[in-house]
């Protein structure tokens, strides 16, 4: 299982360098620092829509990933958990953009940070399984208690 860990640990870190940082912080901040002037023409003013996706980059995926590596997987799997959401309103917001025409939306920017937190949750599972299953045993005595009778009897 430590080896599996690791594995999914250079996984995260590779996606997270790729999507997280490299598209998710310097694009946006591309975009913002210039004005917009990067952007088609006819495009909407974009800048609730790149901030949103700065701050979903950064709090959803990078932090995330720094967390993994001080083991703090609880916490980095809700914050990965939040970033799909924080993905799932951005890829909204591209989809206003782009209404009719979804071919030119940049979906391949944002969305394979969904992988990453599947990742995360696989992180988790992996990392808590002895609790996990303490849970599914303490689960499985209560089920196999003797009921209590309603007569009183031993």
């Amino acid at each position: 299982m430590k080896v599996f860990m690791i594995i999914l640990k250079i996984l995260e870190t590779i996606a997270v360098c790729i999507w997280g940082v490299a598209v998710g912080i310097f694009f946006p901040v591309c975009i913002l620092a210039s004005g917009g002037e990067i952007l088609p023409a006819g495009f909407p003013d974009s800048t609730a829509l790149m901030i949103t996706w700065l701050i979903t980059s950064f709090v959803g995926y990078v932090l995330p990933a720094a967390l993994i590596f001080m083991k703090h997987y609880r916490v980095a799997a809700g914050m990965a958990a939040a970033g799909l959401v924080g993905v799932l309103i951005v890829h909204s917001m591209f989809s206003e953009v782009y209404a009719g025409n979804m071919d030119k939306c940049p979906t391949e920017l944002y969305l394979p940070l969904i992988f990453v937190t599947i990742t995360d949750l696989v992180l988790l599972a992996v990392a808590e399984r002895h609790n996990i299953l303490k849970l599914f045993e303490a689960g499985k005595k209560k089920k196999d208690e003797k009921a209590p009778s309603i007569l009183g009897d031993d």
